[in-house]
């Protein structure tokens, strides 16, 4: 007899407008204070101001905002401080997945007396948290649905923290929320949420009603994802991204993430690029490899974009192509991969589970091998 464990889904409310129901759905708990949390880039736009505005005709709002790149332990440390002195506080996190990382953390450490490094890798137990209500704006991360944060530790180094505390209580899927993202922001984004199902389906701890929802996303992705770059106002191809990463988001949760994201949270701690360029191309830079002895794992994912899992490389491939993928790493053409480092940073303790829940798991010997292909796929991308 084979058990499946489904963590908790949190409840979503989505479509066009549904921001507007947000002082409602806060009015359910009993809460006196509202922490709303977001980041710098996205208080410039107007829409924190706007959402604060709305709040605070029934309840107290103080905003704590993230400064620009990956969530880091400091910043965790200091919303931290800021909710604990507030009254009977719920936290509503509005962004892409650094604020929202930040905004389940805070939460989490508002009922704690310890910083975040004392959860940091699971080394203790979360002992509960304040309600939250997360509120995307890109569709990429998933971060509005799963239990796992990632931020960079004081080392720099990319790190992680996990629990069943740090699931929202609500989830609010908006379109109007998403519709001024940048197109190489939405088209980022939008390859990290088809990263995480893909490998989700795929991974050692992948289950039938998980990749249920992964297959679904990679569907989602194929056939809205260029429609968001090509028409950024297209809100049905944008509330059908947000669902697809809500989607990859739960399946994550649930089955963990592979070597793609081992190798994107490497670049991440070496080069800093942004995770969603990041995993995009760890995926290209190791399918061919995982394909080479687990094709079989990838027939479902195959079947979703209607092609062999032969054809996938390519198929992905003409995905990138058709998103422009190589605008996502204009920025970041100068970078130079140390093979022998990222190799390295790819076996930590930080980066290591990811590898061993893949469809193919690494040896001794692959280890420089995937960092040189990743070499190579960087560069090729970048220049084609």
């Amino acid at each position: 007899m084979t058990t499946i464990n489904v963590a908790k889904v949190p409840p979503v409310i989505l479509g066009d407008g549904v921001l507007s129901l947000l002082p409602a759905q806060i009015a359910q708990w009993p809460v006196k204070s509202v922490l709303l949390v977001s980041d710098e880039g996205l208080a410039s736009t107007g829409l924190v101001d706007n959402i604060r505005l709305m709040i605070q005709e029934n309840i107290p709002v103080e905003v704590f905002l993230a400064p620009a790149g990956e969530p880091h332990v400091n910043t965790v440390d200091e919303g931290a401080n800021k909710i604990r002195l507030m009254n009977s506080p719920m936290v509503v996190g509005i962004g892409g997945g650094t604020a929202l990382d930040i905004a389940k953390l805070i939460a989490g450490l508002a009922v704690s007396d310890k910083p975040i490094k004392h959860y940091l890798l699971c080394a203790n137990s979360w002992q509960g948290s304040v309600p939250k209500i997360m509120i995307p704006t890109t569709s990429g991360t998933g971060a509005e649905v799963t239990r796992t944060c990632v931020l960079s530790d004081e080392n720099k180094n990319k790190s992680w923290a996990w629990g069943d505390d740090l699931s929202p209580e609500l989830v609010m899927l908006d379109p109007q929320a998403s519709k001024s993202l940048p197109v190489i922001i939405t088209a980022a984004t939008g390859l990290d949420a088809l990263v995480h199902a893909i490998e989700a389906a795929t991974s050692q701890s992948n289950n039938v009603i998980s990749s249920a929802n992964a297959l679904q996303a990679i569907k989602l992705v194929n056939k809205n994802l260029k429609d968001c770059v090509d028409a950024p106002l297209n809100l049905t191809a944008r509330l059908n991204m947000q669902q697809a990463a809500y989607l990859a988001g739960v399946a994550i949760d649930n089955c963990g993430t592979g070597i793609a994201h081992n190798i994107g949270h490497a670049l991440g701690t070496l080069y800093h690029l942004p995770h969603g360029i990041a995993v995009t191309v760890g995926l290209m830079a190791s399918l061919p490899w995982s394909l080479a002895t687990q094709s079989n794992s990838y027939q479902d994912v195959a079947d979703s974009l209607n092609c062999t899992t032969d054809a996938l490389p390519n198929v992905l491939q003409n995905l990138l192509t058709d998103v422009s993928f190589t605008r996502c790493l204009e920025r970041y053409q100068n970078i130079e991969i140390d093979t022998q480092k990222l190799s390295l940073c790819m076996q930590s303790t930080e980066n290591i589970p990811m590898a061993n829940n893949n469809s193919r798991i690494p040896d001794e010997n692959d280890w420089l091998a995937l960092a040189q292909e990743t070499k190579k796929v960087f560069n090729t991308l970048y220049s084609s």
